[in-house]
């Protein structure tokens, strides 16, 4: 077995930026941020940001930990929050300060290791990571550092991909993956064309996010629950059900929240520190 450094996770997220192949618009391009924004607003969280975005957050300090090309930085623009963004693409660093200048938002973004953050403990008053840290070789550094860098009673939101009912047991994950092929279900871009033909769950999830991204874990609450010992107030749900994959079957949207709920493909985690 060939173990993937974060050298790896880097060359690929610095030559397949978010929604690359995917959003047709030139990268980089307002038509390409708006696109990108609508797709994660619409698709992959149906338009519900509550949870993300915390209503008594102005005049405190943010840390989004895998900011890619910027997404939460035009989301809390209005919102009065400190926010700083850090990511391991200098790429994806890149787009979101040109994302910064181009919608005039406030905030600054760096390059950085999730695993090994570069602030000083207790600096954050909230902390946002959203389906980043199960790309890392260790997940549960992450998350230490995620405490670490909370104030006292600090909060956080971050999610990871999910053991969900079609990855968990062998003979549902075949008939979802033969159900893949027939109905031409599956996401375009990053090489994702052979997703329905994956050899195993742990290929299939770290396909997700492109055929050659080098690692994607999926994670049960139990196994979560080992990592969040230090926090309290812990809170699970589920999300992320993708109805853009069904290119041939319209699905109305309520539909697609009740499903997102009880087979989401990421678990979002509320924490306090």
């Amino acid at each position: 077995m060939i173990t993937k450094s974060l050298e790896d996770v880097r060359l690929f997220w610095d030559s397949n930026p978010l929604f690359t192949g995917e959003v047709k618009e030139e990268v980089g391009s307002e038509e390409w941020f708006r696109k990108l924004d609508e797709i994660k607003t619409r698709d992959v969280f149906l338009g519900n940001l509550e949870r993300w975005i915390p209503g008594d957050i102005r005049g405190k300090k943010m840390l989004d930990i895998g900011c890619g090309p910027g997404y939460w930085q035009r989301r809390f623009a209005q919102t009065g929050v400190l926010y700083q963004g850090v990511d391991i693409s200098p790429v994806s660093v890149a787009l979101a300060r040109k994302s910064q200048e181009m919608f005039n938002l406030p905030g600054s973004t760096c390059v950085g290791n999730a695993e090994k953050l570069e602030f000083a403990d207790a600096s954050f008053d909230y902390c946002l990571s959203e389906g980043v840290i199960h790309h890392t070789p260790d997940t549960n550094a992450c998350i230490q550092e995620i405490y670490r860098v909370l104030k006292p009673s600090g909060r956080a939101t971050f999610s990871v991909y999910y053991k969900s009912i079609l990855i968990r047991f062998p003979m549902i994950f075949r008939i979802s993956q033969f159900l893949m092929r027939i109905l031409s279900v599956g996401l375009s871009g990053r090489a994702r064309e052979n997703h329905s033909r994956a050899r195993s769950v742990s290929e299939f999830v770290r396909m997700y996010d492109g055929g050659e991204n080098p690692i994607g874990k999926a994670y049960s609450i139990q196994e979560l629950n080992t990592y969040l010992k230090p926090f309290r107030k812990i809170k699970y749900s589920l999300y992320y059900f993708p109805s853009r994959a069904f290119n041939k079957i319209p699905i109305p949207y309520f539909v697609q929240r009740i499903i997102s709920q009880m087979m989401g493909l990421l678990v979002c985690i509320e924490v306090q520190k």
